[in-house]
């Protein structure tokens, strides 16, 4: 098996890539079958495969642009001791979710597809949000943390947020809502103070998604805490 190492080298490989290499479309798919049938390859989405086993590295690899963020971003960056059992990806469209290594990969379908970076895990690529744009995320698609106490989490237990690069995104963003409401979170739990980067209206908006009941008016930000 040495000979076909080169499976390993990325968390996915496709077809296409499988037949290059071979030189042989009609070669690569008995090929194919075969890594299948010895459980080198395993199968993901129609003409994509991954010989690698984890879920992270692969969940991020499969579609393009795409990248870990919600609650699976929060775990990998230790704001929460919960373990998900999804890996929720942020991506361009929505995609039929794919089972791997016993997870559900999910795919959120997310207008907003910046704001992520590419690290090694181990010796392959993962992309994942940055820290400032999970805080964003965060309230821009709240049921993909779980609950709310998952977003003050986030909050509560970021280190080393750049507030500049925050505000960069927020301004990109151009939703007076969620500054609000990231503004407002980060001042709690943070001392940052975002305030003067939007105009705050009379209009007030709720910080908890996941409640029914109005909540407490904070005066400053005018959101329903």
């Amino acid at each position: 098996m040495k000979e076909y190492g080169w499976l390993e080298k990325t968390p996915v490989i496709k077809f296409n890539e499988i037949a290059r290499r071979l030189k042989s479309r009609s070669y690569a798919k008995v090929f194919a079958h075969r890594m299948m049938k010895k459980g080198v390859l395993k199968k993901l989405i129609r003409g994509v495969y991954t010989a690698s086993r984890d879920v992270f590295s692969v969940a991020s690899n499969i579609y393009h642009p795409s990248y870990i963020s919600f609650l699976s971003a929060s775990y990998l960056y230790g704001f929460t001791e919960t373990i998900p059992g999804r890996v929720c990806i942020a991506t361009g469209k929505k995609h039929a979710p794919v089972e791997f290594e016993g997870y559900a990969i999910e795919f959120e379908a997310f207008e907003h597809t910046w704001g992520y970076h590419k690290e090694k895990r181990g010796e392959q690529d993962v992309f994942i949000v940055d820290v400032e744009k999970l805080l964003i995320d965060a309230f821009l698609k709240p049921k993909a943390m779980g609950n709310f106490e998952e977003i003050i989490n986030v909050f509560e237990n970021s280190e080393g947020i750049n507030v500049e690069r925050l505000k960069d995104y927020l301004k990109k963003l151009g939703s007076n809502k969620i500054y609000r409401q990231v503004g407002c979170m980060l001042e709690k739990y943070k001392g940052i103070d975002l305030k003067g980067l939007f105009p705050i209206d009379k209009n007030y908006y709720k910080l908890n998604s996941f409640e029914n009941k109005k909540g407490k008016l904070d005066k400053k930000w005018r959101v329903l805490a």
